[in-house]
């Protein structure tokens, strides 16, 4: 019964109700006992199994703020993934790093080929962010911020490079840029950082930075990355 118990609350699906514990008890008590079930009631009700699964340590609670996961241990998932990581590590030379110490210094690769590894973030900030709860001291109480406030979403790419932690074009690069690829220069649902395919927008006001919306980002950040001097 504890097993069924423990299978049903770790299911994905969170389909498990106290009614089938409450059915699995009874067929098993037939099933021991060797008894042939003749009327509808059950050995053990719905409620007292509810009972019971509290005092084995269950919780009835929204079914949100769970850790998530699926297919992430399928066998496919798993080679893939030790294939990625190996693949990585194997070329650690020839990466920039920076010293793990109190004044991080760069190390650059001395190998012929050097990598310059290239990260997109998206990021939000969240304006009169407050805690649910507080102490507070009769007579002493602050203003109550009304409102969740407004949100800031950021989508960087960042440069594990010298020249700078995030990509961007200085001004004879830009020029270079705009004369083989004009339509950088048009308007854009987006805010684009100046000489560069970082983004910002307001949620709740601007454009969300949905699939399409990336798509384009990246799109432009491969325009743009052929020009950066320092990266060749």
């Amino acid at each position: 019964t504890i097993f069924l118990l423990v299978d049903g609350c770790s299911q994905k699906s969170s389909s498990f109700k106290a009614a089938d514990l409450a059915t699995s008890i009874d067929e098993r008590y037939y099933t021991i006992n060797n008894l042939k079930k003749s009327a509808n009631n059950l050995i053990r009700s719905i409620e007292n199994c509810r009972l019971d699964i509290r005092r084995w340590g269950g919780r009835h609670e929204a079914n949100s703020n769970h850790s998530y996961f699926e297919g992430h241990e399928r066998v496919d998932v798993i080679t893939h993934r030790k294939e990625f990581i190996q693949h990585f590590l194997s070329r650690k030379a020839e990466y920039y790093t920076i010293t793990n110490d109190e004044s991080p210094k760069w190390i650059i690769p001395t190998t012929p080929h050097r990598t310059i590894l290239i990260c997109h973030d998206e990021s939000t900030f969240r304006s009169g962010e407050i805690s649910p709860h507080r102490w507070i001291i009769d007579d002493n109480a602050p203003f109550f911020s009304k409102g969740r406030g407004r949100s800031h979403m950021l989508s960087d790419f960042s440069v594990l490079h010298p020249s700078s932690p995030f990509f961007r074009l200085n001004q004879e690069e830009w020029n270079e840029a705009t004369r083989k690829y004009p339509e950088l220069l048009q308007d854009s649902d987006i805010t684009y950082e100046k000489h560069s395919a970082s983004a910002a927008t307001n949620i709740g006001g601007d454009l969300y930075m949905d699939n399409s919306s990336v798509l384009e980002q990246f799109e432009k950040f491969f325009k743009l990355l052929q020009f950066k001097k320092e990266f060749k």
